[in-house]
């Protein structure tokens, strides 16, 4: 069990209060969907997405634990019909997942023309921000945004942290003030490949509270996602879950204040296993530091 020395900032994202010390407050569990690869044809299974998404915050009321809704979108031409099926479909804070810096620069200036600037949670900052980028991020400033601490050059624990310092010689001033009037910030380890600094990503949260007092977190499950050996193995879809499940374990231990936990139709057989361990780590809170545990928690409601 830890505690930071540092003060610990809680952000609120609509209804949601993520960070503080650990055990504090319920993890917050973030699945995605409309991820390559979930379904051939996204716009003709939009009722099992939505389905998806109701059992996602059916388990979580049930768990007292958090959750938030991931949207993956790869081109602009998904933009508008992804974005008004997940405003109707999701109540609060969504993240949108965007790979390419021009794809999210058109997202941003769609959110702020339909006044929904305030219910996104920006995913991510990082190495490949551009100065388009960074200019529509100022005139279109989103409720939150997630910086993603990834360091091509050092995946260290301290690599991972000077991206966010100072940019690490591959960009001037660092991730952190990349940022610039954005109030709510998540820091995310980045997580990279077994043999890559898997288990880096996994010390930097800890590191990551210590210096920055901001809330961190990862997904892990991104480890599994490119584990080689698995792809060979017999039940892979059998034991996918469960692995995915078993390895968010230890940032949630480590202090991790959020995961990206994957897919969100496991909603069922992964989000046990946060509760579990916010219970258990909510107790060692309460029990051993003194920390006043949130009334909407494991630990007071399981």
């Amino acid at each position: 069990m830890l505690t930071f020395a540092k003060e610990q900032k809680v952000n609120k994202l609509g209804d949601i209060e993520v960070g503080g010390q650990p055990g504090e407050r319920a993890t917050l569990a973030v699945g995605s969907t409309f991820y390559e690869g979930q379904f051939p044809d996204p716009k003709k299974s939009l009722e099992k997405i939505e389905g998806s998404i109701y059992l996602q915050q059916e388990t979580a009321d049930e768990l007292a634990i958090q959750t938030l809704v991931d949207v993956f979108i790869y081109d602009e031409e998904e933009i508008h019909w992804k974005v008004d099926f997940v405003l109707e479909a999701v109540d609060g804070v969504i993240s949108f997942d965007v790979p390419e810096s021009e794809v999210r620069i058109k997202l941003l200036e769609h959110m702020e023309q339909i006044g929904a600037l305030d219910r996104t949670l920006y995913n991510s900052i990082n190495l490949g921000v551009t100065d388009d980028e960074l200019e529509t991020l100022e005139r279109c400033t989103p409720e939150a945004a997630v910086i993603l601490a990834y360091d091509p050059q050092d995946n260290s624990a301290q690599g991972r942290l000077n991206m966010i310092k100072g940019g690490s010689k591959l960009m001037p001033d660092g991730l952190l003030a990349a940022s610039g009037s954005i109030e709510n910030i998540l820091l995310d380890t980045a997580v990279t490949p077994f043999g890559e600094g898997a288990s880096e990503a996994l010390r930097a949260v800890p590191v990551f509270k210590s210096e920055f007092g901001l809330p961190t977190g990862c997904a892990m499950h991104n480890a599994v996602e490119s584990w080689g050996w698995l792809n060979g193995y017999e039940d892979k879809e059998k034991v996918s879950p469960i692995l995915d499940a078993s390895v968010d374990v230890p940032p949630i231990i480590f202090g991790a204040d959020f995961i990206y936990y994957g897919p969100i139709e496991n909603a069922r057989q992964q989000l046990p296993v946060v509760a579990m361990i916010d219970r258990l780590v909510g107790e060692g809170a309460e029990t051993y530091f003194g920390v006043e545990v949130a009334e909407k928690h494991p630990f007071n409601q399981l």
